[in-house]
């Protein structure tokens, strides 16, 4: 059960929001743009909906001081959500409005005039426990009792943010919780089974393409490949008649050749290691209301859609989603869907090929006029995941147009400990005398810094990670 001091915490934001809508406040809600985020402002969205009150939604790559003043802010009230707490003061200097923070990253001190709501506050991991959708979600069901429905959508922003952690890729923590909610409403199912994009939706050779978590060497966007390796080594019907059959209809016995080979192909050509084998197979949270054959009844995939949408600037188009838009936007989401995995698996491919670069204790790669700065971290996010780069520290740099400066996206690999990544960013931040935007969790971190300064980021990161006993393991 979550701790009391927290349902309490999330009942007085709840209060509070349940008082300005009857005030009639128009509300301005700000979000990420990843999947959690936006599982995270639709979670709000709807609850606001619900309320009958007035509000906008602003979904944005990075909370600055130049992203703020391109939102119109008078006589609203603003709703951070999955963003906020890493820039607490920033908020209290450039807002005058009424403010709400609800987010899980790491908080820094200050904004003592601001609502904050943070899982952090009460002694949780908001990097494993819980996302910024569930802590949207602890707040929305204070609000409503009837927004318990929300849950699978905070399931969707934890596996968009990478929490499953536990065993068999399960979630863990306050997510775990969560997740039980919802099974036990009849809206979540949680089963085990293969760990692939498109289980529901796609052809089983896309399906295989398209799965980047773990990446497959060799396989992960290469179609024919994947064809190659179904036909000649799992060698199961691939097609019904002349329709292509997805994963989930497979029988028991298919799916267990499937996997068998599978296995085989990352333990020897793959040359993965036997952990990253095993994890094609874990739970998988099915979103029971969800019809199936569609994106959304996979709690992944519907992340991974999320995602895309986010990384493609489709931002409305995930939010319509996530709040019950299905028949206009299906068709337009699986094409952002198409482009962004055959984008990231081209990018995954180039660094690996000749992008990637090493230093003492770490490695990088400079996207800067060849990665999208909306999937750089997303990038940094699958190399991580992978053998080669076990308890190594990876940085992936991109331009930001909007910012004007490079992002930074910085992850560390499995295995990796001893090091907090945002705290480690935090102070070569200090060290280089710059106050952009910076911060991050434990084992993934972010910065924006000015153009010609990416040298002096890599070695002073590079000196603090060898002072840290981390990047030499």
């Amino acid at each position: 059960m979550p701790p009391p001091q927290l349902v309490k915490a999330a009942r007085d934001v709840a209060s509070y929001l349940r008082e300005k809508a009857r005030e009639n406040a128009l509300f301005q809600v700000v979000s990420h743009l990843d999947a959690d985020g936006i599982a995270a402002a639709s979670i709000i969205s709807t609850s606001l909906t619900r309320l009958n009150a007035r509000f906008h939604v602003r979904i944005i790559q990075q909370l600055s001081r130049k992203s703020l003043e391109r939102i119109p802010r008078r006589e609203r009230v603003f709703v951070f959500t999955d963003m906020g707490s890493g820039q607490l003061k920033l908020l209290e200097e450039s807002l005058q409005e009424d403010t709400v923070v609800i987010d899980h990253h790491p908080p820094e001190e200050g904004g003592g005039r601001l609502i904050h709501f943070n899982p952090h506050l009460f002694g949780l991991d908001g990097g494993v426990d819980v996302s910024g959708a569930g802590a949207a979600y602890l707040v929305a069901r204070e609000i409503d009792v009837k927004n318990r429905d929300l849950s699978p959508l905070a399931i969707v922003g934890a596996l968009g943010d990478r929490q499953d952690k536990g065993k068999q890729r399960s979630l863990t923590g306050l997510n775990a919780e969560i997740a039980r909610e919802g099974v036990e409403h009849g809206i979540l199912q949680e089963v085990k089974d293969l760990i692939v994009f498109g289980r529901e939706t796609r052809p089983i050779p896309v399906a295989l393409e398209y799965t980047t978590d773990p990446f497959i060497p060799g396989l992960s966007g290469n179609h024919g490949a994947c064809l190659k390796f179904l036909v000649e080594r799992v060698q199961i019907p691939l097609k019904a008649g002349d329709r292509w059959r997805t994963i989930a209809e497979l029988s028991r016995e298919e799916k267990a050749r499937l996997v068998s080979e599978l296995v085989k192909y990352m333990l020897g050509p793959g040359n993965m290691s036997a952990d990253e084998a095993q994890s094609i197979i874990g739970t998988v949270y099915v979103l029971s209301r969800e019809r199936e054959g569609t994106p959304m009844r996979d709690a992944r995939e519907y992340a991974s859609l999320l995602n895309a949408c986010g990384r493609t600037g489709r931002t409305g188009l995930g939010l319509a989603i996530c709040m019950g838009e299905r028949k206009r936007s299906l068709s337009e989401a699986a094409e952002a869907v198409d482009e962004y995995r055959v984008k990231l698996a081209d990018y995954i491919n180039w660094v690996e090929g000749e992008g990637m670069k090493k230093r003492k204790n770490l490695y990088w790669f400079s996207g800067v006029g060849r990665i999208d700065v909306r999937m750089v971290g997303t990038v940094a996010s699958i190399l991580a995941s992978s053998k080669k780069y076990q308890s190594k520290v990876i940085v992936g740099l991109a331009y930001s147009n909007e910012e004007d400066c490079i992002k930074a996206s910085i992850r560390l690999g499995k295995g990796g400990e001893n090091v907090d990544l945002g705290e480690l960013v935090r102070r070569v931040m200090e060290r280089m005398k710059l106050e952009t935007a910076a911060g991050g969790h434990e084992l993934a971190a972010g910065a924006y810094i000015p153009v010609g300064k990416e040298e002096e980021f890599l070695m002073l990161l590079d000196e603090e990670l060898g002072m840290g006993g981390c990047g030499g393991r």
